[in-house]
């Protein structure tokens, strides 16, 4: 099993592990920060990646949710407007404003959902499960 060390970018050999007992303790210590080193970057790096997907996916339930409350702010505005002309005998244009104000709302409706299907719903998941192997691995082995 070949890794890259951290520093130096050249492949790190395993020995084989019943070649490990022959080693130096300086040696084992040795590998044993270079791994413990390049396993925590990549963990960071996973991490960072899985926050920028998250992100991305929070802008757009941003972007949809604030859409829908633009519509719902307009579909609001639009009933009151069929409110006033309610209450003006002279005038009987109330339905056509009622009209107006149905289908921002509708549209409200359908882009406050679009939005809340886009939303993270396991932040960081990728990662806490690695995580999670990990603090195992190393139980495991100190045990």
């Amino acid at each position: 099993m070949a890794m890259q060390s951290p520093t130096t970018r050249e492949p790190v050999q395993a020995p084989e592990p019943e070649g490990l007992e022959h080693l130096p303790l300086k040696d084992l210590l040795s590998q044993i920060t270079e791994r413990v080193t390049l396993l925590a970057s990549k963990e960071v790096a996973l991490a960072r990646a899985e926050l920028t997907e998250d992100l991305r996916s929070q802008i757009a339930l941003a972007k949809h949710l604030g859409s829908a409350a633009i519509c719902a702010v307009l579909g609001a505005n639009m009933l009151l407007v069929a409110a006033v002309l309610v209450l003006s005998p002279w005038v009987p244009g109330w339905a056509v404003a009622l009209a107006l104000a149905v289908p921002f709302l509708v549209a409200a409706l359908l882009l406050a959902r679009i939005g809340w299907r886009k939303r993270v719903k396991k932040p960081l998941d990728a990662s806490l499960a690695s995580l999670k192997e990990d603090l195992e691995w190393v139980k495991n082995k100190l045990t």
